[in-house]
């Protein structure tokens, strides 16, 4: 399905979603990977609904906003699985804002399409955990080479940009942020997002508490050996 007839819902301004910006996000319907402990359950399945974002209303809003907000996010779902997306960006830019993508890296090569032709101002990549571990996290089958390659893809090409990853007990631990770290050397920053209970896919998970704030710090502080990282949404506010 086209991203334009699936855009499922707009928040208007963000503090958090772009570093540095106040920013609208966009979200998007549908995405290939059904990780356990996703927030965002009603947005996995593409689809179409009365209550759809409609791009001329979407259009309306931006150039009304202009100078009050700072670029749009464009999240999910997994916008990447859809193939219409740098036209999306494409639009979104021709009101005169600056965009974000975040996305999975499971298309790398629609990452680098968008990057070249200049149709994302920043990109943030989850990375769920080591490769050799990625089907048993994202409970999808994939190639684990399509994420290092969009990894080296983003790295390479200059763009503003974050590595984040959600630190589930179970899922990711010290040793498999550590086999990845490496293939991160050159990058800008990688962001330990403290693990958040509540509504999750796999409901077994949603009672379940995140690391010490202690211990993500301590990670943060090793890893930082190999590229800059940092730790978001510990428990005492520490950031």
């Amino acid at each position: 399905m086209s991203c334009l007839e699936n855009m499922r819902g707009l928040l208007p301004s963000s503090m958090l979603d772009w570093p540095g910006r106040v920013c609208s996000v966009l979200f998007l319907g549908g995405c290939n990977f059904r990780c356990p402990y996703c927030h965002n359950a009603e947005l996995l399945e593409a689809g179409g609904s009365e209550d759809n974002v409609a791009w001329d209303d979407l259009e309306f809003f931006l150039r009304q906003r202009a100078g009050w907000i700072d670029g749009v996010s464009i999240t999910g779902g997994e916008p990447t699985i859809h193939e219409d997306l740098p036209e999306l960006c494409a639009r979104l830019k021709g009101t005169g804002q600056p965009v974000k993508v975040d996305s999975n890296g499971s298309r790398p090569r629609m990452l680098a399409d968008l990057i070249s032709r200049g149709l994302a101002d920043f990109v943030a990549m989850d990375v769920k955990t080591s490769l050799e571990r990625y089907a048993e996290v994202v409970r999808m089958p994939l190639d684990p080479m399509n994420i290092a390659e969009s990894i080296d893809v983003i790295i390479a090409s200059g763009v503003e940009h974050e590595f984040r990853c959600t630190v589930v007990p179970g899922l990711v631990g010290l040793e498999d942020l550590e086999s990845l770290a490496p293939r991160m050397q050159g990058a800008r920053v990688l962001v330990l997002q403290q693990f958040s209970p509540g509504k999750t896919l796999d409901a077994s998970l949603s009672g379940m508490k995140g690391y010490a704030d202690e211990v993500l710090l301590e990670w943060a502080e090793k890893l930082s050996r190999a590229v800059p990282t940092q730790v978001r949404g510990l428990v005492g506010s520490v950031s």
